[in-house]
């Protein structure tokens, strides 16, 4: 089998970069997924799978999907965005197999400074040959006219555009939600668009590996080991933290248990004690009533 080959994903917030991610990796509720313009995807997310290249099984290639942050989330700061880039970059710092840039519809001016920032700043000018752009919310996507028609009419808008698509390549899929009635429909339509990814990816033999990204982790590589270890040793004592709260919450349960427990018994031990002092002053109050003759009583 060969090397794993490094697939990195990039779109806009809400374009179904995530469910992209779900549906090739196979795994559904992995990658958080988005439906507004606030991204899910807060971290890298990153998932390796394997798919079978023959029916006996002895050929698979080994794939690993690295899931970025979205395009235009603005909760981020710069310093953020910065940062999940350098992430991104270590990653793949032994070279990457594909660069998947994700669009739902007609590229904005944010998507297309983007991908000039990625080919000038973190890659190079052979970007384009290691790009592919997958158009999704397609549901004509196995139509080749259908969608040969929709670059003509991508590159005619927009001539930035146009350069773009020239020196990449573009393919077309679908995957509605799995959600109400056609959710049954829908997990097919998302098999065929996986296929259709699948065939497109297993085409895609080079290794990517820009100088500008050997560059930048050779800079940044000390600060990812020390940045890695902290997240490691923050992950351990956030479980921890968990284990020790949830000890703790059970011990509290029993602590609460025991208090209600004695407070039944000081219930239950009330009539006794009342009825015992009853029958303690009412043999009292006969012998005083004997003694003075009168008509002493309790209630």
């Amino acid at each position: 089998m060969a090397d794993i080959r490094n697939i990195i994903l990039f779109g806009r917030t809400g374009n179904g970069k995530s469910t992209l991610a779900n549906v090739l990796t196979k795994s559904p509720n992995f990658f958080t997924e988005s439906a507004g313009s606030v991204s899910e995807t807060r971290e890298i997310q990153i998932k390796e799978f394997e798919e079978e290249i023959n029916s006996n099984g002895e050929e698979a290639i080994k794939y690993r999907v690295i899931d970025t942050v979205g395009i235009g989330d603005t909760r981020l700061t710069e310093q953020g965005v910065l940062c999940k880039i350098a992430e991104a970059c270590h990653y793949i710092k032994d070279g990457l197999n594909q660069i998947l840039f994700i669009t739902n519809g007609r590229f904005t001016k944010e998507e297309i400074d983007t991908f000039d920032l990625l080919k000038s700043v973190v890659f190079d000018a052979d970007v384009s040959k290691y790009t592919t752009i997958v158009r999704t919310d397609f549901p004509e996507f196995e139509d080749e006219l259908k969608y040969q028609q929709d670059q003509q009419q991508l590159c005619a808008e927009n001539p930035a555009l146009f350069k773009i698509l020239s020196a990449t390549r573009i393919i077309y899929v679908d995957n509605p939600p799995l959600k109400g009635r056609t959710a049954s429909i829908n997990q097919e339509i998302r098999k065929d668009s996986r296929k259709r990814l699948l065939v497109h990816l297993a085409t895609c033999q080079g290794t990517y590996r820009p100088q500008n990204l050997a560059a930048m982790n050779d800079r940044i590589g000390n600060y990812m080991k020390e940045h890695e270890t902290i997240k490691k040793e923050l992950k351990c004592l956030k479980k921890l933290a968990e284990q020790q709260q949830k000890f703790a919450q059970e011990e509290i349960k029993k602590l609460i248990e025991q208090i209600r427990s004695l407070e039944e018994q000081l219930e239950q031990l009330k009539p006794q004690i009342a009825n015992t002092t009853r029958g303690f002053f009412s043999k009292a109050l006969d012998k005083l009533d004997k003694a003075i003759g009168g008509n002493c009583q309790i209630s």
